[in-house]
């Protein structure tokens, strides 16, 4: 079986968590501790393929119609423009992976997809982490098991699942997100959501539309 069709066979079993760029792919990954697999398919016919286990970038594969680079020799072959769609992958399919494609040298990372959180401008002025707590109600009652994304533009940024309580938490660089939350009828509400303080609390009321309530 060819390695394009030996991926796509893994992928079609797995669930996809969205798109990102590839400094988005590496920051959301380190902190949900993903498990899984980002691919790119770039217009010039080739592919990169990058494995995360707890959250690493432990494995990476690029494929082309002059053959396949494995480990460090593929994440060479990155620019950092890449668009990947990420899927969540369980650990014996990622462990055999990255055992024929580990990366030893995450330094190329690091410089093209900005793996560590930047930060801009000198202080007071530049980017800082905050933590974002939402809670999801349906009129008076918590909504558990909703399924709750923060988005940046087109790109997933985050997502999870709420709690019994309707909570979830992200840790997210300040600014300005979009939240979409949606159950099994489908999307329910959206709502603009700022982050500019250590911690931030939200309620979103999907009975009754949304609330801006921070404190």
């Amino acid at each position: 079986m060819e390695i394009n069709d030996l991926m796509g066979e893994i992928l079609r079993q797995s669930t996809s968590e969205g798109d990102f760029a590839l400094d988005e792919l590496l920051r959301y990954s380190s902190s949900t501790l993903m498990t899984g697999i980002g691919v790119s398919e770039e217009k010039g016919g080739h592919s990169f393929f990058l494995f995360f286990s707890g959250g690493e970038p432990d494995g990476a594969m690029f494929v082309d119609a002059k053959g396949t680079l494995f480990g460090d020799s593929a994440v060479l072959r990155l620019t950092g423009e890449e668009e990947f769609e990420l899927f969540t992958v369980t650990a014996p399919i990622v462990d055999a992976l990255v055992s024929r494609c580990r990366i030893f040298d995450k330094s190329h990372l690091k410089k093209n997809g900005r793996l560590d959180i930047p930060t801009v401008g000198t202080p007071p002025n530049r980017q800082r982490i905050g933590m974002l707590y939402l809670i999801v109600r349906d009129g008076r009652m918590p909504l558990a098991g909703a399924h709750v994304a923060i988005r940046k533009g087109k790109l997933v940024m985050t997502s999870d699942v709420t709690d019994s309580e309707g909570k979830v938490c992200f840790r997210l660089l300040n600014g300005r997100y979009m939240c979409v939350v949606s159950d099994r009828i489908g999307e329910r509400a959206r709502c603009i959501v700022e982050i500019h303080e250590p911690q931030v609390e939200a309620y979103v009321d999907i009975g009754g539309g949304t609330e801006d309530e921070f404190r």
